[in-house]
């Protein structure tokens, strides 16, 4: 069992929580309406104001890094980090790095250097292992794509190879082998799917942990995801738009505090 996963048990248990709070402000000028901050809000303070609504029901806050590129937002990430350790929970960068050789090594030191327990990777240049290697030299925990939860994945996941694996089955295989802590499983699979079966199969009975994104916003439903069989034990169930905004744009801190803390015990219930 890795460093990253004892760390995530033990805070799992003392918050009875397996939910990781997304972190995806989308600022007014992206025209997400009801599902975006409103005009002229500050997104570090909603940010900070939005950590600490949550912290009670989650175990981790991921912020995906594609809403923290702007100007002065390595500086914002660093007072995320800071309020994400002193509420004493588990970071993940949702970056899903996908270069090679030493560009890809040298983000996964930077978000290493920042603060963070674990970073995604999406290595579609073929450098699984590459990558995975980087993460133990660095001392950060890497989770990787297994059955990722957009439909659009649909597209590709099944390509086949002259050995005749499947795309998905090839990367999970070969970082289960190079030991990735950690794998997407999509929230919008259910029992009925021969790849979701064959998945667990394969990943069930090792170490890793599946991050779970899906749920809610892009039609996954909590109980017929745990209807696969999967090991809810190790799966921390991500949510963004439905914690963020679960009555709107101007949803209050305790709105926020109130969709986390049912879906928590929505989870714990069907356990």
């Amino acid at each position: 069992m890795g460093n990253f996963l004892k760390k995530w048990n033990k805070i799992r248990e003392e918050k009875k929580s397996n939910i990781c709070a997304g972190l995806d402000p989308a600022v007014y000028e992206m025209d997400r309406g009801e599902k975006g901050l409103i005009k002229g809000k500050d997104k570090l303070k909603w940010s900070l104001d939005f950590i600490e609504a949550v912290a009670p029901y989650v175990s981790v806050i991921k912020p995906n890094i594609g809403y923290w590129i702007g100007v002065g937002d390595l500086k914002s990430l660093e007072k995320i980090i800071e309020k994400i350790k002193e509420k004493k929970l588990v970071s993940i960068a949702d970056s899903k790095i996908a270069d090679l050789g030493s560009t890809g090594d040298a983000w996964i030191y930077s978000y290493k250097k920042m603060g963070f327990d674990a970073v995604t990777i999406a290595p579609f240049a073929g450098n699984v292992e590459e990558l995975i290697e980087s993460g133990k030299k660095h001392d950060i925990a890497i989770i990787t794509m297994g059955l990722m939860s957009n439909p659009e994945y649909k597209s590709e996941m099944n390509f086949v190879n002259n050995k005749g694996e499947k795309l998905w089955e090839n990367r999970v295989k070969r970082a289960i082998c190079s030991g990735v802590d950690g794998l997407v499983a999509g929230g919008t699979f259910t029992k009925e799917s021969d790849d979701f079966r064959n998945f667990i199969r394969m990943t069930n009975d090792s170490d890793v942990i599946y991050l779970v994104p899906g749920i809610g916003f892009q039609g996954g439903k909590i109980e017929e995801f745990l209807e696969t069989g999967i090991d809810c034990k190790k799966c921390i169930i991500s949510s963004s738009r439905e914690i963020m905004f679960p009555k709107g744009s101007n949803s209050t801190s305790d709105m926020q505090a109130h969709a986390v803390m049912s879906f928590r015990d929505e989870f714990n219930k069907l356990i």
